[in-house]
């Protein structure tokens, strides 16, 4: 059972390493791991060192695709493809790393958002999502969350944006990220400018994204924001819109005919006609500028009246109207798109939640059928370990019934040869005997005394013929009652044919058997040869042999 119960650990083992994935070991990819938060171009530096990147092995090359794409993004360097982020994603996908999986698809989403391919990058950094749910990683939760509230905000689905932005803020609080926090707050600010909430919440949250980033030394996030509140203030306090906003002028140059749009508005409102002139002339002077015609229209009909020139600002005036209601039927449009969108939303979170539980369906199923053959392999080891064990006290106990029986076996033999010795020591004896007695029997002059001894002799000594049976039953025990066989087989066979071939059987010589039946050796032949014929034997065959064979 113990056998059974390592062999499914290992099988185990292996099922989990063969579908698990690890992460990068390799000195210079951790370095540039480390470097990546503060320093991404020193980071990038190190991973461009490392010649030819897909010969190292596939958990370092997986681990320097997630790296360098990641320094790519953080550099604003052009994606050209996603086909790195990707080989990490294929890596990752299904093994125990979330953190690794969870930021190859945060990228992925990343890099698709970057060629506006916004269905995909939601799928990314849902998928993003879910795969971080169970992670420590505050910050890469924030910019996933982060991700999909600018998703939102592009189809200008406000509510819902506003939701990920505040959950984007949350795990910024979490992590203790300022720079990060100064952000989410200052994207709630501009959510509740789009969404018309009271200005002093709008503000709130601006000012608050204002000290966290004068806090960690955000130069640019610290200007953008006191340049956007001089915005917000444009209706509001002129003085401090006009110093927030040449702040913003400056420290901008690429943004300036947008800025000087409001400057020029801002200029007419404190009035000051050359500066605003002078900032109008900056804005209307760059065709390409993306500030608000609303309010370039506003501005220029402000610096015509305060020149004296009420046509034109009549003109301009109404062209601002214009493009006002244009703004107006757009908004109208827009907020139609957003209802649909909404509806088109709830439909698709619907559809992903169906989507899902089938998904937990699919994973609930592949579960239950890996368990299944685990299981059917336990069984089928167990009952091969069973069968085996068995196998092997039955080849057991076969061996020592094998053994026990070759025992004993041999036990017989050496018990049947030590009674063939006996017998034969006896009828050596007995031979012996047999030949003194002849001697003497010749020697001895007085026939009385010679009878006399004679009787005494044969009393004591030599085999007389009815002692003959005692020896053919002593030899029919030890060669297994083939001596008394022989009449069954060979009815012809007489009793002094048996005492022959007990004494070929005892390989006592015909010398001494002629002397011990009182024969001389012509007899005995005849007697062999008559043996033969009852047997059915070739004459020419050899009797020892014969016997040898029968009685083994």
């Amino acid at each position: 059972m113990n056998y059974v119960k390592s062999t499914l650990i290992i099988c185990i083992g292996i099922l989990l390493i063969s579908c698990g994935a690890h992460y990068t070991k390799n000195k210079k990819i951790l370095r540039a791991e480390a470097l990546l938060s503060e320093r991404p171009g020193s980071a990038q530096k190190v991973l461009l060192s490392m010649p030819y990147p897909e010969k190292l092995s596939r958990a370092d090359y997986a681990a320097w695709c997630l790296l360098y794409t990641h320094t790519q993004y953080k550099l604003e360097q052009d994606i050209k493809s996603d086909s790195l982020i990707r080989l990490a994603i294929s890596y990752y996908e299904g093994g125990n790393l979330p953190v690794q999986s969870g930021t190859a698809y945060y990228l992925l989403g990343c890099v698709a958002q970057l060629k506006n391919n916004n269905k995909d990058a939601m799928q990314a950094y849902k998928k993003a999502e879910d795969l971080l749910t169970e992670t420590n990683e505050e910050d890469l939760k924030g910019l996933v969350e982060f991700g999909i509230a600018s998703l939102y905000l592009h189809d200008a689905l406000f509510d819902q944006s506003i939701i990920n932005y505040k959950t984007a803020l949350r795990f910024f609080v979490r992590s203790n990220n300022k720079k990060y926090q100064a952000f989410a707050y200052r994207a709630v600010s501009d959510m509740y400018v789009q969404l018309h909430r009271p200005f002093d919440s709008i503000m709130h949250y601006s000012n608050v994204a204002l000290k966290l980033a004068a806090e960690v030394h955000d130069t640019m996030n610290y200007y953008s924001i006191l340049a956007q509140q001089g915005e917000l203030l444009s209706d509001r306090d002129y003085d401090c819109s006009k110093s927030y906003l040449l702040k913003g002028y400056q420290f901008f140059p690429d943004k300036r005919s947008y800025y000087a749009a409001y400057l020029s508005y801002v200029y007419s409102k404190l009035q000051q006609p050359d500066s605003a002139r002078y900032y109008l002339n900056i804005t209307l002077a760059d065709t390409g500028n993306t500030a608000d015609k609303t309010l370039q229209s506003i501005a220029a009909a402000y610096v015509s009246k305060d020149e004296g020139n009420l046509s034109k600002a009549f003109h301009f005036l109404e062209q601002a109207y214009q493009e006002r209601d244009t703004i107006f039927q757009q908004s109208i449009r827009s907020q139609l798109r957003e209802v649909d969108k909404q509806y088109d939303l709830t439909k698709k979170e619907k559809e992903n939640a169906a989507l899902k539980i089938s998904e937990q369906h699919k994973n609930i199923i592949n579960l239950i059928l890996v368990i299944v053959v685990l299981l059917l392999l336990f069984i089928i080891l167990s009952v091969k370990s069973l069968h085996k064990k068995k196998t092997l006290k039955a080849e057991m106990e076969h061996e020592l019934q094998q053994q026990h029986m070759q025992y004993e076996l041999k036990m017989k033999e050496k018990e049947d040869e030590q009674n063939r010795r006996i017998i034969f020591v006896k009828l050596q004896d007995k031979l012996s005997n047999t030949l003194v007695f002849n001697k003497l029997n010749m020697s001895y002059s007085q026939e009385s005394k010679r009878e006399e001894f004679v009787k005494q002799i044969i009393e004591q000594s030599v085999l007389a013929e009815e002692d003959w049976q005692h020896y053919i039953d002593e030899m029919d025990q030890v060669f297994k009652h083939k001596i008394s066989g022989l009449l069954s087989l060979y009815p012809g066979l007489s009793k002094l044919d048996l005492i022959v071939i007990t004494l070929i059987g005892l390989n006592v010589k015909i010398s001494n058997s002629c002397t011990l039946l009182n024969m001389n050796k012509a007899t005995m032949y005849k007697r062999r040869n008559r043996i033969k014929e009852r047997i059915g034997m070739e004459s020419e065959s050899d009797m020892e042999d014969w016997v040898e064979q029968y009685l083994k």
